[in-house]
Parts: C-alpha cells; structure tokens; sequence
C-alpha cells in the first residue's frame, strides 16, 4: 500500500473533527493501484460495539469502477456527525446495502461477525502487498477484479451480569442477564443465614457483551474479587448486610464497558458451632504490631488481663539476638474486629524471626466463643516499600520493540527469544509478566542473559542490606527449576532453586544481601548447567522483582 502522506493527513483530519462531507478523491495519474484507509489504528482489532462505526476510504488509483457492500446489521451513514451523536439519526436512507462513494461510514447495529467490501475493477492487473504476502486481482473477461473485505467482530454494547450463589453445594440465588435487581427494594430480598467464618461461592455466569474482567463487591473477606468462582467468608457475628454487587467489565484490548448489578441477596451472620481460632500467620505493620485474624470479631471487653498469655520469641541469626518480648497490651483493629492486635514491649525488625504462641485463656469472640491455644505462629515482617516499586520495569510491564534483544523496556535478551514478555497468563503484578521458553532444553547455550536496567534505576539503591524478592510461576509440564541473578557492587551470584514450588500458580522466594555501594547491575541468567537432567520443552514465568530494605538488629 503506497504510503501517500497528503492522505493520510485528511483522513486523521476527517476523523478527529467528525464526518464531514465525501468528496470524491481524484486519483493523479492513470497508475492502476489499490489502497485505502480505514479509522481502526494499524495493527488493531476490527472490534467494534453495537452502536458504534468504522470510516473507510478507498484510495486505489485508476480504478475503473468502485464499490462497497455491508452486511445485513450494517448501515451507510450520511452527514455530518459525530460520536457522541445518536448514530441511528444518521442512517442513509437512500443507500442500501452497496455504496459507489470513495469514503464511507459503516454502522453496527447488530452483534456478529460483520463483513465490509471493498470492490475494485482495473484494465490492468494489481497487486497488494500484504503482510501474509502479495494478494492478486483476478480477472474477469476483460477486468481485473480486486475484492478486500474487512472482517468487523461486533460486540453487544450493553454488559448483563449474570451469576449464581451456593451455600455449600445447594444453590441458594440465581440472577440471569435479563434481571435487573432493584437496590431500593433491598429490604424484601432473601435472607440467607451463614454462620461465623463459613462462606458462600460466587459464580460469574456472564457472557451477555463479552466480558474479560470482572470484579465482586462483597461484605465479607475478601471484600473484593476478580476471579470467576469466588469463596466470600463471613466473619462479622450479628451482622444482617446486602451481599455486594458484581461488575462486569470488557477491557482492552476490546471496546471498554463497564456493567454493575447488585446481588438481591442478605446475609445474616449467626453464631458459629466451630472452635474460635486463629487464621493463618500473624502479619507486622508500620507501627510494629502484631495483627493475628481470628474465626470471628473478637469481643474487647475479654482481653483484660489476656497478654500474659502470649509468647513471643524472638531470633536473630545475624546480630545472636534471642529471647522472650513481653506482649504489653492488646487490642482489637478498628476497621475489622476479626484482628487482635497485639503490642510488644521492646523493638522488632524486619531481619528477625518471630514465632508467636498462645497458651489458652479466656478471649472470647462476639459470638461468645473461647479462642483456642496455638503455638509458634510465624510472623511476616513488615517491610517498607520496595525500591524499584515505582519502576514498572521490575514487573515487565512496558512492551518495546528491541530488535534481537526482545520486546521489553529496560531489558535485553541475549537469545532471543527465550525471555519474552507476555500478557498470556494471570500477572502476579500489573499487567505483564516475563517468560522463559525453550523447545528443547538440552540444546540451549551454555549461559542465557537477560540484561536489567544495569545503573539507572528510578531512585538510587544506595550501599545498604536488602532483600531482593522475586516470584515465579512454572505451568505443569515443565520441570526447569534453576535461575540466577547477578547484582553488584560487589559482584554477586544468587543462585535462585524453585524446584519445591507448586506447579501452576505464582510463589515468592527470596535472598538477602548486603551491597558496599550503590547498586549498578540487575541482571538474569539461566545457566544451563544448573537444570541437571532436564530437556524437553520448558517454560517459567517470573515478574514482581522487589528490593526490600533490611533493618539489621
């Protein structure tokens, strides 16, 4: 296709100021040549909306007649207008379904696969250069025919959430695309009784205007969701609430929508019949308290007296630090009363390890429930922001065409493309992840680097210690589980071994290291060596690097 800049120009400008007239374009010579432009951006998708168009314009030179044809759903617009108008008004009445004009404007009003052609006839062959190759017009009798039709996928415009909720494996709602629940009516919706920390399941059944994102709003834990089959807990004793809502949402790269429809459900929290225990590890935060979730709120009134019962061993490998800290108060979480706090008497830091127990006493759950004794609950320490946690380059997040060094901004694949980044699969941050793949294993180099931002990160990482976290995915198949990567000053190997790690979901590993200046090189390596006994096909993904500041005791 000639690339024809006077063009080019009036067909932005045409588009960018509305619709504006037809006029014909007179082709300069009597070269015989076919191109055109259409409003969707080079290298885009033909997706479009109900409701929606697409500008085409025929600038083929020498044609001896022209025309395009639409399918049924389709319709030629006339006029001035433009996007924000009500389209429908603009529909040329007098067009059908075939069009004569040099440019012309399609209107969808109808979801499917939609066809637009354009149909040249020449008195001599043409040839287009496409990217599949070169595509040739055929002649017929004494023409040459050349037909391009451009394949338009059209999306209902309107998003219908649909969903079902089960307790258990009963079905307890079900809501279709075609029911509209009415929030000011919430007081006449079901009441569901759940006890204390058992849950529902929430299945999004949306298809209605083609979602690919969604989103629950839910009063439970987790609050919010955007997985398809999701487990909300109740944890909050007494509390008779509405459900929350579902959001469906179509993003990029398909036309963006967004749909909320409330689920015409309440819940009423009621006593539990299960022990009242502690939920999983215990966490740090910025003030240095220790916050363990509990199977339910936590009554205040019962933890007089309740922080002589609490151990709290504390270690420290590095500094020889080991002993008992005294537990100085508790208390419970003001946004969320399933959390107890508790607030030791001395400092903790991020390097320690530390192990909280509980010998059984009388705290007590709303539901009046006796919490149950525990030992040796780890504690995960509270870290500051990483470093590099404004640098979208760490989660690979820019895509950049780099030649023979891959597709990503601040990295360079030494063979490309082992490392390639991707959108392909769930991100364990942002929005794109990198992926290390070969066919054969035992056919790779010896060493494979991938090359980091080396000395210009966002912020100086000034000589300190640090904790350089990095998760790691491996999709089952694969059995690859070795990778290094190599900092400096000083010049150091980590040696990074995910053999343990659970095919088919994202898991952190970590390695702490101390720096004698400011930190200058992040690089990625697969040395193949480190795989013993590994070939086939192999692949892994890995994404979110951080650099986390130690505070040495």
């Amino acid at each position: 296709m000639k690339k024809i800049e006077l063009l080019i120009g009036c067909f932005i400008l045409l588009l960018s100021t509305a619709c504006q007239d037809d006029d014909e374009y007179v082709a300069p010579d009597t070269l015989s040549d076919i191109s055109w432009y259409t409003s969707i951006h080079p290298g885009g998708l033909y997706v479009k909306t109900t409701g929606q168009y697409i500008s085409f314009m025929d600038t083929s030179q020498g044609a001896l007649t022209h025309e395009w044809s639409i399918d049924e759903g389709t319709h030629f617009l006339k006029g001035q207008f433009s996007s924000n108008d009500s389209l429908p008004l603009f529909i040329d009445p007098d067009v059908q379904k075939l069009s004569d004009k040099e440019t012309v404007h399609v209107l969808f009003t109808e979801e499917g696969e939609k066809r637009v052609c354009l149909k040249n006839t020449f008195s001599e062959k043409v040839v287009f250069q496409s990217e599949e190759g070169p595509v040739e017009s055929v002649k017929e009798g004494d023409l040459w025919v050349f037909t391009r039709c451009f394949e338009v996928d059209v999306i209902q415009d309107k998003l219908q959430p649909s969903f079902k909720v089960y307790k258990g494996e009963e079905e307890i709602l079900s809501v279709s695309e075609d029911d509209m629940p009415d929030l000011s009516n919430s007081e006449t919706w079901p009441i569901i009784d759940v006890e204390v920390n058992t849950s529902l399941k929430f299945v999004d059944l949306t298809t209605v205007g083609r979602p690919n994102a969604r989103t629950w709003n839910i009063s439970g834990t987790p609050g919010s969701s955007n997985d398809s089959i999701v487990e909300i807990t109740f944890l909050k004793y007494g509390t008779l609430t509405n459900v929350g809502s579902l959001v469906s949402q179509r993003i990029d790269p398909l036309p963006v929508g967004t749909t909320s429809k409330p689920i015409p459900l309440r819940v009423n929290v009621i006593a539990s019949s299960a022990p009242y225990e502690i939920l999983g590890n215990v966490m740090e935060n910025e003030e240095e308290l220790l916050s363990l979730q509990l199977t339910g709120g936590v009554m205040a009134s019962s933890l007089a007296g309740e922080n002589v019962n609490f151990t709290v061993h504390v270690s420290n490998s590095v500094s020889g630090f080991e002993q008992d800290i005294a537990v100085e108060s508790l208390g419970v979480r003001s946004d969320d009363d399933t959390f107890l706090e508790l607030r030791l008497a001395e400092p903790i830091y991020n390097t320690d390890k530390i192990l909280v127990s509980y010998i059984g006493g009388n705290i007590k759950s709303t539901d009046e429930r006796i919490l149950q004794p525990f030992t040796e609950k780890a504690v995960s320490p509270y870290f500051e922001e990483s470093l590099v946690g404004n640098d979208p380059r760490f989660s690979f997040e820019t895509e950049e065409d780099r030649g023979n060094g891959g597709n990503t901004a601040g990295w360079w694949s030494q063979h490309k493309p082992s490392f390639w980044s991707t959108d392909e699969i769930a991100t364990a941050a942002g929005s794109r992840t990198m992926r290390y793949e070969v066919d054969a294993y035992e056919n790779v180099p010896g060493k494979s680097n991938l090359w980091g931002p080396g000395d210009s990160f966002t912020s100086p990482i000034p000589a300190g210690s640090y904790r350089i976290a990095m998760k790691f995915y491996r999709p089952s198949g694969s059995t690859v589980y070795a990778l290094r990567t190599i900092v400096n000053p000083p010049w150091t190997v980590l040696q990074w071994n995910f053999d343990d790690i659970p095919n088919d979901e994202w898991v952190t590993y970590y390695h702490d290291i101390t720096t004698d200046g400011p930190m200058d090189k992040f690089d990625i390596q697969m040395e193949a060596a480190d795989n013993v006994a590994v070939n086939g096909p192999q692949t892994f993904y890995i994404d979110d690097i951080q650099i986390l500041a130690l505070e040495p005791r």
